[in-house]
């Protein structure tokens, strides 16, 4: 009976560490603790109108047992020092996006992996606290707000939408807690002047400019954009389409393509119905009433750039076909199938790189999970790696903002299986920007 009264104590004890410790960052903890002293105060009363023998005999029998065991509680409370270092990766794991938020995730549980089976962070192990927002930015407000007061996440991975990315930016601002993406490419995300958030991945912009320039050198004048419904699709037309005007092309779009078959999408937006009727109309410059384009730029994710791909074969051209990263996974260009071949990507990251930190993760991802990884489980767990070395660049006992000035220092130059990493000023990375060939249901990087 003592040692189950004195466990429910040290329980509580433990949770009133916990709720002391997450009181600066949240007013509701306070509050608890409030609440909580004020639900103490009725056992003195109680105590007062109990027997004197009862009394007694509970002073001197029954306390120092009941105290004995507190103290037995107390010490099997766990130290920082034996707890893990939580670390919150958010992304869809669910819906159309589900292929990048379980690539992020099988990249970032393998560095974990690796750390823990190295000895951790100083004794400790890094624990992945994983959360699936569904690619939907009105569930992630709940989903940061329990990583960050409930499971108390010395920092936040994802998403792999720019939209929910944005939500867990701005609650790491307001709660200090540092933030990595490592697939959002929205260019708007680390020029919002917040110091808590970092970009491990090219962004749309830088993106944007290696497509340019290649096909600038390549002698293409007029190109058809045909971008997604979405939030990724609608930035990188923008991004694109300036950059290309800037090098004197000539743009024509972009071509809205809706994201599901729901008939709805059409009535909201006549650009967003049958894609083979889109495709025929940016080929045929519907919008411009010029000659048929020398390229068409496809900026979407998977399941918008396989219908285009089918479409553009369909109807027959020829010309260069390229897109952004959105492309460069499996599930556009794995299947090998005729419409994806030849198709040119941005790929920040090349499987067949023969650095020593890629030929390590390629192995133990290929072990681990039975395939090949794509872009974004290499930078995932590129981001783990660099987490896990400024976790001890700062120090056991590192603040929130020192963990966080620790991640500047050590990404501005952190050498992965991506490459080197590099942050400027604004936690954004600016390494160059690589292209690649859909070819055999692989990705063939340019020489």
């Amino acid at each position: 009976m003592w040692n189950r009264q004195a466990n429910l104590v040290g329980q509580y004890l433990k949770g009133e560490t916990m709720t002391m410790t997450m009181a600066g960052r949240d007013r509701r903890a306070r509050r608890s603790v409030k609440q909580r002293t004020q639900q103490s105060r009725p056992t003195t009363a109680l105590l007062m109108r109990l027997p004197w023998r009862t009394v007694i005999f509970i002073g001197f029998f029954l306390l120092p047992l009941y105290a004995t065991g507190i103290a037995e509680a107390v010490d099997r409370i766990p130290s920082q020092g034996s707890e893990p270092i939580r670390i919150g990766v958010v992304g869809a794991l669910t819906g159309p996006k589900m292929p990048y938020g379980r690539s992020q995730l099988h990249g970032a549980e393998l560095a974990a992996l690796e750390i823990n089976s190295g000895g951790g962070i100083a004794g400790r192990k890094i624990e992945i606290v994983s959360a699936d927002d569904h690619g939907e930015p009105g569930d992630v407000g709940s989903i940061a707000d329990g990583l960050i007061h409930r499971d108390r996440v010395a920092a936040i991975v994802g998403s792999v939408d720019s939209g929910c990315t944005h939500v867990l930016a701005m609650l790491a601002v307001k709660c200090h807690v540092p933030h990595i993406t490592c697939v959002a490419t929205d260019p708007s995300l680390t020029r919002a002047g917040t110091p808590w958030t970092f970009r491990t991945l090219a962004d749309d912009e830088r993106q944007a400019e290696a497509l340019v320039e290649w096909l600038h050198t390549n002698n293409v004048s007029r190109l058809a954009l045909i971008a997604a419904e979405t939030r990724y699709g609608k930035m990188g037309a923008k991004t694109m389409t300036r950059r290309a005007r800037a090098v004197g092309m000539r743009v024509d779009g972009p071509y809205m393509i809706a994201i599901s078959s729901d008939k709805n999408d059409a009535r909201k937006n006549p650009d967003a119905g049958d894609p083979e009727d889109i495709v025929a109309r940016a080929l045929n410059g519907a919008s411009s009433g010029e000659f048929a384009p020398d390229a068409v730029v496809i900026w979407g994710l998977a399941r918008e750039g396989v219908r285009v791909a089918a479409a553009l074969s369909k109807l027959k051209f020829h010309g260069i076909i390229c897109g952004g990263d959105g492309l460069a996974t499996p599930a556009f260009y794995g299947s090998a199938a005729s419409e994806t071949e030849g198709i040119i990507v941005t790929c920040p990251y090349v499987e067949s790189d023969p650095g020593p930190a890629n030929r390590i993760f390629r192995e133990a991802y290929r072990q681990a999970y039975g395939e090949l990884p794509d872009s974004f489980a290499a930078h995932a767990w590129d981001t783990l790696h660099l987490i896990a070395k400024a976790h001890s660049t700062a120090g056991p006992e590192a603040s929130p903002d020192a963990f966080r000035e620790a991640i500047s220092l050590v990404g501005s130059n952190f050498e992965g299986a991506t490459g080197r990493i590099a942050f400027d000023a604004t936690g954004n990375d600016t390494r160059r920007v690589r292209l690649a060939r859909c070819r055999a249901g692989t990705l063939e990087p340019f020489k």
